[in-house]
């Protein structure tokens, strides 16, 4: 259960402060949107990881363009009646082009019906017309879709403006990003963070500990573990497999240990985002790092017992984090799950036990042809 229900950072129900007051990021990034907001009618694209709060800023670009009395430095007033229709979902001059029930592609269909056929239609309430689309995974938006998109972005009335939401630009035609002005959202800091949870209502010491601790500088997985009470059950049970992997059988592996991942698919990266949390403190550990604290403290003795491998066999932190990141990137592609999450056992088992892995084994080859 959840000490709310599960957030989701695209939610509206912190919509009350839709200034750029309620953005927390660093002043570059705020004033790259401010300069965007202000500049000419260029798209914008939104690059971030997922959970970095590309949504967030999205709807507050867009409260910005429809809003009857925007301010330069503050954007949206949040109280004038574009703003209150936008928090209604009701604004008629608010497009969101998306995935239909948020999963799979955005059809062509819908690019040429919700874009093209509206483009020259006047806004009916606001001065200005905005365009959202969540093109964020790689396979969100078809070549075919782009080709859609691609003459409305180049052109389109005074009046309408455009953002394009995505987690990686490369998998984007060139001819789309080079006719945006690309706005990268980073990992933020703990102070930002702290200050994201507490505005979202999150108060409990415990709580906002977690999601500092464990939310890797992004918004939405600091939410989601901060709204959560079966997360330390859940960090827990995977600190169990990745203590257990460097002795544990192949067939264990392939067995007890893909089920626990099975089991937590739709939670996988949350679920990666600890594995790099275990092996990371692993390497803080066997380095002596003393100016960086290890995240895991309570499992430290446990930590530190990993790296006493028998039989003269050495671990390798360093590979195992490399593999962990590698399948996170994989799985955004969307490569086979099982095959990802047995590569994944088998190498961390590899890597953190010491023991050998023949040259051809399917666990060092690449997973994505990039």
């Amino acid at each position: 259960m959840s000490r709310r229900q599960a957030h989701a950072f695209t939610s509206t129900e912190d919509d009350e402060n839709l200034s750029l007051h309620s953005i927390h990021a660093s002043a570059e990034l705020l004033r790259q949107l401010r300069q965007r907001l202000s500049g000419a009618s260029v798209p914008i694209l939104l690059v971030g990881e997922e959970g970095a709060g590309k949504h967030y800023i999205a709807r507050r670009l867009a409260a910005a363009w429809l809003c009857e009395y925007p301010d330069p430095e503050t954007g949206a007033c949040s109280a004038c009646t574009s703003c209150h229709l936008l928090k209604d979902g009701t604004h008629f001059d608010n497009v969101v082009v998306e995935p239909p029930d948020r999963k799979g592609r955005i059809p062509v269909a819908l690019v040429r019906e919700r874009i093209s056929e509206t483009l020259d239609i006047f806004p009916q309430i606001s001065h200005r017309r905005v365009y959202t689309v969540n093109a964020e995974k790689a396979d969100t938006l078809s070549e075919q879709g782009q080709n859609a998109l691609l003459k409305p972005l180049e052109e389109h009335p005074e009046f309408a403006r455009f953002i394009l939401i995505v987690e990686d630009a490369e998998r984007l035609l060139s001819t789309i990003t080079s006719r945006c002005a690309v706005v990268r959202i980073g990992r933020r800091d703990d102070q930002d963070i702290l200050s994201i949870l507490q505005t979202h209502g999150i108060h409990d010491d415990v709580a906002l500990n977690a999601g500092v601790r464990f939310g890797e500088g992004l918004p939405g997985q600091a939410l989601r573990i901060a709204e959560d009470e079966s997360f330390q059950t859940l960090r827990e049970q995977i600190f169990a497999l990745f203590f257990a992997l460097p002795n544990a059988s192949v067939s264990w592996c392939l067995t007890k240990g893909l089920e626990i991942l099975r089991n937590e698919k739709t939670s996988i990266r949350l679920v990666l985002s600890l594995l790099a949390s275990f092996v990371r403190d692993l390497l803080i550990i066997r380095d002596g790092v003393q100016d960086v604290s290890v995240i895991n403290h309570d499992f430290r003795d446990r930590l530190t017992a990993m790296l006493a491998l028998p039989d003269k066999r050495y671990s390798d932190p360093e590979e195992a984090l490399r593999l962990i990141n590698q399948t996170a990137q994989a799985l955004v592609f969307n490569v086979n799950f099982d095959h990802a999450s047995a590569r994944l056992l088998l190498g961390l088992r590899a890597r953190l036990g010491g023991h050998s892995v023949a040259s051809g084994a399917f666990i060092t080859d690449p997973l994505v042809s990039m």
